[in-house]
């Protein structure tokens, strides 16, 4: 059944996929492209070149999919428009010059964070300068003789607008008191208190104010899961285990992804002990590192092999797949699964599972092993970090480009990628050659040698893979993954950078399921044991 359609799928797909996406020669190459990341990538990149003019520029402006601040940067340099190029260049500009500059350039420039650098009366000039913009509000608060009672007595965008955006260190200093529970409970009635809530508790150098958190009104609807499992932790920083729990059972309810309930749900277990969290976990659809954490018995794991080549889809080709993923809308699971069955190749393999993953709602979970051909040579924990990696950075998928404009199977930005080809003397490299899942095992597994100079555990050569090893060195030196109640669980809930935080879990289950597939032992117990020994993880501690 599954191969019913087959001829007829096929047929419709090689009319759409036989040209391959090159590097731009001129403005004709966008004519036939989708809007799509991969388009506004190509955009990025023909705005730098020197034959586009400011006509084209305008011409591409209206084709881009999502302006980031790349992309705004790139058309500002581009576009005869005055009022742009000014709003990049105040963005850019450094803060002594800024300051020379006219009120509508300091506003656009000008961030609480920056300003917490200068002195009262150039705060106070410029609160009375800015009045009519927004960013007035936390320059008041900034220039008052004292900056937390003026904070504090103000109202939620005098708090919003100075303490979630001057830095952790100036929170440390100047606003570590205690909120009134009257106040809290007022800002707990605004959404941006998720932001707030997030930044104490995973910086966790705020003792007074955390501690103000443990009287907040969990049943506020503004409240995300998210928000309510971080005020658990903090609970449990102060040894409030029975407020954690009813932080944790508010979290439960309120989380929609079920591998955010497999979370809750873990932490639930190991502060109570109940095995109902624990069976509850083990009885998840979700495959991740709490179910593996309490031994799931049967996770639907798929290993997807195939080998042969494609006939006709390019993998290599960004276009191919943005049109393949513009053809899933509505598709029921059965349609998924059929169409999913004409990309069962070696070269397609990561499209097959893809869609063989979105078909079954993502309760099953497949583990390719494609061009598993270009590791050879490789010993298999190498192999095993390599492909827990590319299965969190793109599902493997060839021609995968993200929103940063990260390229390829191992999303290579392309500064690292230009890099990596200079230091090793590639001649006529093209950020295209890192389409080539051969090109970008090879240049990850040049990245993983310099990475393992200094990180020894795959979580956090995770970490510094994603948020880049002076964020990792950072982290680790901040006290964190030390022996204690609840570590290294703690320590890796409390990652302040949200992606990053996500990303470590999910590429660690990956590595474990791989070390398994190919056919190593791994002890769960000693992998999580060495987080909390520096010895065994890391060359900075």
């Amino acid at each position: 059944m599954l191969f019913k359609n087959r001829g007829k799928v096929f047929l419709c797909l090689f009319l759409s996929t036989l040209s391959f996406a090159t590097a731009p020669k001129d403005i004709s190459f966008f004519d036939d492209k989708p809007r799509s990341v991969a388009k506004d990538f190509y955009i990025y990149e023909y705005l730098k070149s020197k034959q586009c003019t400011s006509k084209e520029a305008w011409a591409l402006l209206g084709q881009t999919s999502r302006m980031n601040l790349k992309l705004f940067h790139e058309f500002a340099k581009k576009l005869d428009d005055t009022g742009i190029k000014k709003a990049s260049d105040c963005m850019s500009m450094e803060t002594p010059k800024l300051l020379k500059t006219d009120r509508d350039c300091i506003a656009i420039g000008l961030s609480p964070y920056e300003a917490t650098k200068l002195d009262k009366k150039q705060l106070k000039t410029l609160a009375t300068l800015l009045e009519p913009y927004n960013e007035a509000t936390a320059l008041h608060v900034l220039s008052s003789i004292d900056i937390y009672q003026a904070m504090i007595h103000g109202d939620n965008d005098d708090f919003f607008e100075t303490f979630n955006k001057v830095g952790a260190g100036y929170r440390k200093e100047y606003f570590d008191k205690d909120i009134p529970p009257e106040k809290l409970n007022t800002l707990a009635k605004d959404t941006r208190i998720n932001q707030t809530i997030q930044l104490l508790i995973t910086d966790n150098k705020t003792l007074h104010v955390n501690k103000s958190f443990l009287k907040i009104n969990a049943n506020e609807k503004t409240l995300t899961h998210q928000s309510l499992f971080f005020l658990g932790l903090n609970a449990l920083k102060f040894d409030e285990k029975s407020l954690a729990i009813q932080f944790f059972e508010k979290a439960y309810k309120k989380a929609y992804r079920r591998f955010d309930k497999d979370k809750v749900a873990f932490w639930q277990y190991l502060v109570t002990k109940n095995t109902k969290y624990k069976q509850d976990v083990q009885e998840s659809f979700d495959f991740n590192i709490y179910t593996i954490l309490m031994e799931q018995e049967k996770p639907k794991i798929m290993i997807a092999k195939a080998y042969e080549k494609h006939p006709f889809f390019n993998e290599k080709d960004p276009f191919a797949w943005t049109k393949l993923l513009h053809t899933l809308k509505d598709k029921t699971p059965e349609q998924l699964e059929a169409l999913a069955q004409v990309y069962l190749y070696g070269s397609s393999l990561p499209h097959f599972s893809y869609l063989m993953e979105k078909a079954s709602g993502h309760k099953d979970h497949y583990f390719p092993l494609p061009y598993k051909e270009f590791l050879k040579g490789y010993d298999n924990q190498r192999v095993a970090l390599i492909l827990a990696l590319a299965r969190q950075e793109s599902r493997f998928v060839p021609s995968a480009i993200s929103t940063s404009y990260a390229l390829g199977t191992m999303q290579f930005m392309p500064f690292l990628a230009k890099a990596i080809a200079k230091e090793k003397g590639f001649v006529d490299f093209e950020l295209e050659d890192m389409f080539n899942p051969e090109t970008a095992y090879m240049f990850a597994n040049i990245h993983l040698n310099y990475l393992e100079k200094y990180l020894y555990h795959p979580l956090f050569i995770a970490y510094a893979y994603n948020g880049g090893i002076g964020f990792t060195k950072r982290l680790l030196q901040k006290g964190v993954f030390k022996k204690g109640e609840y570590e290294p669980y703690m320590s890796m809930e409390l990652v302040p950078y949200e992606e990053s935080r996500k990303y470590g879990k999910k590429v660690l289950a990956n590595y474990i399921m791989y070390m398994k597939i190919l056919g190593e032992k791994v002890s769960v117990k000693n992998l999580f044991d060495d987080l909390t020994n520096p010895a065994k993880t890391d060359a900075f501690r």
